[in-house]
């Protein structure tokens, strides 16, 4: 029989210098091999949310940003940050209306993903919209700069192979709808 590992207690929390997306926190946590004190980083930040939406014309819509941490423009889903109180249906509504200027007719929850949950303490809410249609103009935050586009089931598979979408919330949301596993010897 497999045995379960063991949680680990905490000593302590403190919170360092909150850095706009996500609050640090410092935890003093007791290993229960060796039972030693060790600090441990948490970022805490708010749930977010990715939309899988395919028009009703049968194309799926992404944008086009620039990421700061990569430094390079990716091809995601729309999505972002669950606002206070807001359910993750409503911030999913939201997103898709605000970053793309569609809405959509039919909306499916596709679950749920740890970010990363070595030291981040938030979800990400996957959701498939269908039959969407453009409605209005875009509602950009202030920073945020994008380009919508659309992109054929094939074209998202060549995306994926080729590494052009390489996002990996964005790869989750969309392995909850299509089968992403390259065929072939590699």
């Amino acid at each position: 029989m497999t045995s379960s590992p063991r949680t680990w207690k905490r000593l302590s929390s403190e919170k360092a210098e909150n850095l706009h997306l996500f609050q640090p926190r410092w935890d003093v946590m007791v290993n229960p091999r060796t039972g030693q004190p060790m600090r441990r980083l948490v970022l805490e930040t708010r749930d977010w949310v990715n939309v899988v939406a395919r028009t009703v014309e049968g194309r799926y819509l992404f944008v086009r940003q620039y990421r700061f941490g990569t430094e390079r423009v990716t091809i995601e889903v729309p999505g972002g940050v669950i606002d206070p109180g807001e359910e993750p249906l409503d911030a999913a509504r939201r997103e898709l209306r605000e970053e793309t200027g569609y809405e959509a007719e039919r909306w499916s929850s596709l679950g749920s993903v740890a970010p990363n949950p070595a030291v981040q303490d938030n979800r990400c809410h996957h959701f498939l919209a269908e039959g969407a249609r453009h409605v209005t103009e875009l509602a950009l935050d202030e920073g945020e700069d994008l380009v919508v586009c659309t992109l054929s089931e094939s074209e998202v598979r060549a995306g994926v192979a080729s590494g052009e979408i390489d996002h990996a919330l964005v790869l989750t949301a969309l392995c909850r709808v299509f089968d992403l596993r390259r065929s072939g010897s590699d």
